[in-house]
């Protein structure tokens, strides 16, 4: 039997400080984060547009306007008024169980809700759930 060893580029310092948090991120800085996954977003429409997945197409457009409004209440609030914002959105916009009726708009409130909340995690990632996932 070999022994395997893991190998990591991460410097010592980080290594030993595991629990440590993250620095919060400058408003700034967060706006870019958010406005580059919404133009990521839009690309993702954009393909599946050409591959005639027309719900896919829809489920990531959804996601850019979110990202981009996102962007929006970072410029405008304090992060941690944003962050309670994105999150009372996402309690807003969350379908906790999946319908068997009209499925796909429930699947887009649901991917818009996860999306919110995943932006204010960006923010404080202690922030309790209230968008999980469906089963």
């Amino acid at each position: 039997q070999w022994a395997t060893r893991e190998v990591t580029m991460e410097p010592a310092a980080a290594q030993l400080s595991v629990d440590a948090p993250e620095p919060i991120p400058e408003p700034a800085d967060l706006s870019q984060v958010f406005a580059d996954y919404a133009k990521a977003a839009r690309g993702t429409a954009i393909k599946n547009h050409t591959k005639g997945d027309l719900f896919g197409e829809t489920l990531a457009n959804a996601r850019a306007d979110v990202y981009e409004k996102a962007a929006e209440l970072v410029r405008q609030m304090s992060l941690p008024d944003a962050a309670a914002e994105m999150m009372t959105r996402a309690r807003a916009a969350h379908v906790r169980t999946p319908p068997l009726i009209d499925f796909d708009s429930a699947g887009v409130q649901y991917n818009m809700a996860r999306a919110w909340q995943f932006c204010a995690w960006k923010i404080d990632p202690t922030i309790p759930e209230v968008a999980p996932k469906w089963d």
